[in-house]
């Protein structure tokens, strides 16, 4: 007999012997006690649960088993007639629910957050929600973001691109086993075994260098699935096992089922979310799994009585629904309140509140809009389902999307006013600023920033290399040489080099306005959270270790080029309370070296919470939104700090401070875009100021501090 005809035999051997599996209730229950650790941790613990580590393992599991049916049935994966399943499956509820958040955020939610949150609800709808927050999570830029209402949508993400890679590894699969003539399951547990080890080694790996982007990762999340397929290959084991169980494996089949419900209930109480997606989710997968099991080797007994009951049945049903309602009801309502955790009451409304959605939208999506036979009859249909879906969020994204454009474009054009919009001035030169809006909106404060010392022209928070950006003389912000070196033509009556970290990045607005004014050629070095002090290598956290390489190398190209003058640190306003002195000297002695002139600015202050969310929930006037000067400052501590020769101490506090307060506003300007940084616009009107220093830097070598 040929090695095809064996291959085929063996194909219709596992095909017979692999009927369709009688359902366990008790999977429907787990889903309903998933639902309702998750909902519970996050509304009164504001605690992960591992209730989406159940939720990963069940689509693992449901997944494998139903794609292995359709080989079995018709020898292929038959990708379109699955994806079109999906599609019309998750995508109606999803994408309606999505939709709404952009209503609900504006409705309810500061027009601060009003950016980020569309930005994650257009990531979350077009399912790269993982990799979007992801991103957001080591971005230095994002890092202080607040929740996003749709940040549950990350494992709706992750489970979205499960369902593309899924049919391609069991295809292939197939395709081994028929090839070699190995049998079929067997080659499938194999390669997700594989799948396993490979992916959790891996999540082990990342969740220790960068936890906060393994969370989402789903090369850290792909065992979660890959354990799942494998229960659902091991269950018929299970199953024969049944007929031939004692009283004894009963009794522990029912202890093990228990056992599982009792870790998914308490397990959020032990475990922290900067533990997953390690060894901590272990425990809620193993939950899931002992669960499974058990209800197979006796169904119906121990746990599966609790998992068999109405109400648990009931949540497992709308586990799905309810799962999608139940964070931004959660999220509006702590803005609104203005808590990080739910009252009793308040908790409690918002189970209702979502649990009444959740069942409006399993009726309506999920039971009555597959009744009327739209988009349910064939694969073309499904897509075209899906793509009217997704045409609503985009419909609703792009109006509010709009209406912020326009907010923007108005302000942007009223700024240019100088007499309405002094800024800094209102300060310095004690002005009657009339009453207007300010600017930028809170719409646009988290992102105004110069986006030429973003990114590519500008370090990260681990990396270490120098990267230079140059701006000529008369150049506009943004349009940085990226990363290259400009070659002075001796048409610049000065250099000015900017080095250091955010804190001096937001300086060049007005640097530039200096440089437009006398001539100056500016070469910026900057890098996130780091600071110039020396001796950091020996600090025991790799950010302080690329610290230090960062700026040996920074100083020898500073070196190289020669410069007039160095503008950086004097004096740290970090999210501790009082100004710190860090010891700059050698720093300092290494700039002068060069033949520069060093101008060490003293720290702009660092509310430590976010001024444009604030400005939002309490007005621009309210005393909750400024802070208090002396919170800061010794009055002369920066006069008194003594520097070498050569280095030039500037204190512009009094331009950003009234005398006892530093308000969010100052001459219709909002001063910060958000827990510790200037606004770009802000900084801007501080360029007259800036220049009269640096300028007599230049002019007037400085006496020793």
């Amino acid at each position: 007999m040929s090695a095809t005809a064996t291959t085929a035999d063996s194909g219709r051997a596992e095909s017979v012997a692999a009927p369709r599996p009688p359902r366990l209730r008790e999977i429907d229950g787990l889903r309903g006690l998933a639902i309702v650790v998750i909902a519970v941790y996050h509304i009164w613990f504001n605690r992960v649960s591992g209730g989406v580590d159940v939720f990963l393992l069940l689509s693992g599991f449901f997944i494998t088993a139903s794609l292995l049916r359709s080989v079995e049935r018709t020898g292929s994966v038959a990708p379109l007639a699955f994806a079109a399943r999906i599609v019309r499956r998750i995508f109606p509820p999803a994408l309606v629910v999505a939709a709404a958040t952009v209503l609900m955020t504006a409705l309810w939610l500061p027009r601060a957050t009003w950016n980020q949150q569309l930005g994650d609800i257009l990531a979350s709808a077009l399912y790269y929600g993982n990799w979007h927050l992801a991103g957001n999570s080591v971005d230095y830029l994002s890092s202080n973001n607040g929740a996003s209402i749709v940040q549950h949508y990350w494992s709706m993400g992750v489970q979205a691109q499960f369902y593309a890679l899924w049919p391609i590894l069991i295809g292939a699969c197939v395709w081994t086993a028929r090839r070699a003539g190995w049998r079929r399951r067997r080659t499938l547990a194999a390669a997700l075994a594989a799948v396993f080890a490979a992916s959790f080694a891996f999540a082990l790996w990342e969740t220790a260098a960068n936890q906060a982007y393994a969370y989402f990762d789903l090369r850290a999340r792909l065992w979660q699935f890959a354990a799942g397929g494998l229960l659902a290959l091991a269950l018929p084991r299970l199953r024969t096992a049944v007929a031939a169980a004692d009283t004894r494996q009963r009794f522990l089949a029912a202890a093990l089922g228990w056992a599982g419900v009792a870790v998914l209930l308490g397990g959020g109480f032990f475990l922290e979310s900067t533990q997953f997606p390690g060894l901590a989710a272990l425990w809620p997968v193993g939950a899931g799994c002992a669960v499974i099991a058990a209800a197979s080797l006796s169904p119906g007994a121990g746990a599966g009585r609790l998992l068999d009951t109405r109400p648990a049945q009931w949540l497992g049903d709308h586990s799905y629904t309810l799962y999608l309602w139940h964070w931004p009801i959660l999220i509006c309502y702590l803005t609104a309140t203005g808590r990080e955790t739910a009252t009793l009451l308040g908790g409690l409304g918002v189970l209702v509140g979502a649990t009444a959605l959740a069942a409006a939208t399993r009726w309506s999506l999920e039971q009555r809009l597959p009744a009327t036979g739209l988009g349910q009859r064939t694969a073309r249909g499904g897509f075209a389902l899906g793509a009217a879906c997704l045409a609503l969020v985009l419909a609703s994204y792009t109006a509010l999307s709009g209406y912020v454009a326009y907010e923007r474009d108005r302000l942007a054009e009223a700024a240019h006013d100088p007499g309405r919009y002094p800024g800094a001035a209102a300060l310095a030169e004690g002005l009657d600023v009339p009453e207007t809006d300010f600017t930028p909106s809170t719409l646009d404060a988290a992102e105004d920033f110069d986006p030429a010392l973003s990114h590519d022209c500008n370090q990260t928070m681990n990396g270490f290399e120098p990267i230079r950006c140059d701006f000529s003389a008369g150049e506009d912000e943004g349009e940085a040489a990226d990363g290259d070196e400009e070659e002075d033509d001796g048409s610049a009556d000065a250099t000015v080099v900017m080095y250091g970290g955010s804190k001096i990045w937001q300086w060049l607005p007005a640097v530039l306005y200096a440089a437009e004014s006398r001539n100056w050629h500016v070469i910026a070095f900057t890098k996130n959270a780091c600071i110039i002090e020396t001796g950091q290598a020996a600090l025991d956290e790799e950010r302080f270790r690329s610290c230090a390489a960062w700026n040996d190398a920074v100083v020898d190209e500073i070196a190289e080029i020669g410069p007039d003058l160095v503008f950086t640190y004097g004096s740290r306003v970090g999210y501790e309370a009082r100004e710190t002195f860090p010891d700059y000297t050698d720093r300092y002695e290494q700039l002068l070296a060069t033949g520069a002139e060093v101008v060490a600015v003293r720290d702009t202050p660092s509310p430590r919470f976010d001024i444009p969310l604030c400005v939002d929930l309490h007005g621009p006037d309210s005393e909750e939104c400024s802070v208090d000067r002396d919170a800061y400052y010794e009055a002369s501590a920066f006069e008194d700090l003594e520097v070498p020769e050569g280095v030039h101490k500037a204190d512009f506090t009094d331009y950003i401070c009234e005398a006892e307060t530093c308000p969010p506003v100052v001459g219709n300007v909002l001063v910060y875009r958000d827990d510790a940084h200037l606004t770009n616009t802000y900084a801007a009107t501080l360029g007259p100021y800036l220049e009269a220093e640096l300028a007599a830097a230049l002019a007037t070598p400085a006496a020793a501090g």
